[in-house]
């Protein structure tokens, strides 16, 4: 029997691209069917929302990549803050104000924030420099004339081809240290440690 009702009159929603489509799907009459209000399904477009594990998730790799980045920057030095005057510079008015051969240079990263310079004089003469960090002037000088070791020390670094400035241009980054030890200079940059022999410029990264 041959019925001129609707028989069934479907919605199906798609969605594409965060948007929706309503299809009407009719059986019978050539004229599509009419659905009611109820039939009827509406879809707003507009982002997708994040589900909170989503959430979570991206807020952990983001955490993971900025302590990827502090590594990095930790690694190159970039962390060390020797203020405006650079160990080269310290060494510079350590040497004008005593002469001598530089068996080290620290920055002091107390309060006070200076480069303690030990110039060796002779004998077992060292004389402690410390600069200014930020004006680069000499602030205060003691003098050890029994220091332990420093005749020793001052005889190979004055035969050394490298000096204590030398080892220091040789590695990248804000030197926080540089000193004679065990027969090589010992460099300090951020949390990283790099030697130099006294005959060639050229740093090794230790560890």
């Amino acid at each position: 029997m041959k019925r001129n009702a609707v028989i069934a009159a479907l919605t199906a929603v798609a969605v594409i691209g965060g948007g929706a489509a309503a299809v009407a799907v009719s059986s019978g009459d050539d004229a599509p069917a009419t659905a009611s209000p109820a039939d009827r399904v509406s879809l707003v477009s507009g982002q997708e929302s994040t589900a909170p594990a989503d959430r979570d998730d991206d807020l952990d790799d983001q955490r993971d990549d900025k302590d990827d980045q502090d590594d990095q920057r930790g690694d190159k030095g970039a962390a060390a803050d020797p203020g405006n005057v650079t160990v080269a510079q310290a060494v510079a008015a350590a040497l004008n104000h005593t002469s001598g051969t530089v068996l080290s240079a620290d920055l002091d990263d107390d309060g006070d924030r200076r480069w303690e310079v030990e110039v060796a004089t002779g004998g077992s003469t060292v004389h402690e420099i410390e600069v200014d960090s930020t004006t680069g002037k000499v602030v205060r000088t003691e003098t050890d004339r029994d220091e332990d070791d420093a005749a020793a020390e001052l005889k190979a670094v004055q035969g050394a081809k490298v000096s204590a400035r030398d080892a220091a241009a040789a590695v990248d980054g804000a030197v926080t240290s540089v000193e004679f030890d065990d027969g090589r200079w010992e460099v300090e940059v951020g949390e990283a440690d790099w030697t130099v022999p006294l005959d060639t410029p050229r740093a090794s990264r230790e560890g």
